[in-house]
């Protein structure tokens, strides 16, 4: 991601970026400066989460009501930056080993950048998590963009790579499935978001890849 100077200009290279990750993920990671700072990834990736609220509130207001929209936004805007640093570290972390273990001799720095990169699919993963089941879509999605990451920028081989994110792209699959189930048939409409939601970010800082 550029740096600009305005506002305008930093919204227009996350834009950008998002863009990229989302329609040529391949092109995109084997690009990506592995060196630069945490500024420009953690900017993208909060960017890009506050806009995973803006569309978490608009989803509740049409199914709840306005209020109820409202009464979320407020709430999570204010969490949502320590929230998303938390979470966004920690998951580095654990992506960091999983990478180290299969044989990456990248640093930690470029570890997050990758993770907070590939959070760029998250506002489409947000609306496909809306529809119960296509959640697990979005988690596939996910795990796609740890292999590519982890081929392109870590140097892991392909099958091992795909073995790997793959196993744990299942587990977390019937996982997210069988909470969907549960949820449907106890006609709990509401939870329905909210637990998508955070399977979701099982996989990505409230998300990757």
């Amino acid at each position: 991601m550029q740096s600009r100077d305005t506002v305008a200009g930093v919204l227009g290279a996350i834009r950008d970026t998002a863009i990229n990750v989302i329609t040529r993920p391949v092109a995109f990671f084997q690009t990506m400066p592995r060196q630069g700072g945490f500024r420009a990834p953690y900017v993208f990736l909060l960017v890009i989460g506050l806009l995973d609220i803006v569309l978490l509130s608009v989803f509740e207001a049409l199914a709840v009501g306005p209020a109820a929209g409202l009464a979320l936004a407020g709430r999570v805007f204010v969490l949502a930056p320590l929230a998303l640093t938390v979470s966004s570290f920690f998951l580095t972390s654990v992506l960091f080993v999983f990478w180290r273990l299969m044989g990456s001799t990248q640093s930690y720095e470029t570890a997050y950048r990758t993770l907070a990169y590939a959070y760029g699919i998250s506002p489409v993963t947000t609306v496909l998590g809306f529809v119960p089941y296509l959640a697990v879509v979005g988690l596939f999605w996910s795990f796609a963009l740890l292999v590519i990451a982890s081929v392109y920028v870590h140097g892991i081989g392909r099958l091992k790579a795909t073995a790997v994110f793959t196993a744990l792209a299942l587990a977390m699959a019937i996982f997210v499935t069988r909470a969907e189930r549960y949820v449907i048939r106890h006609d709990l409409t509401r939870p329905v978001v909210h637990m998508s939601r955070s399977a979701h970010h099982m996989s990505m800082p409230p998300s990757s890849v």
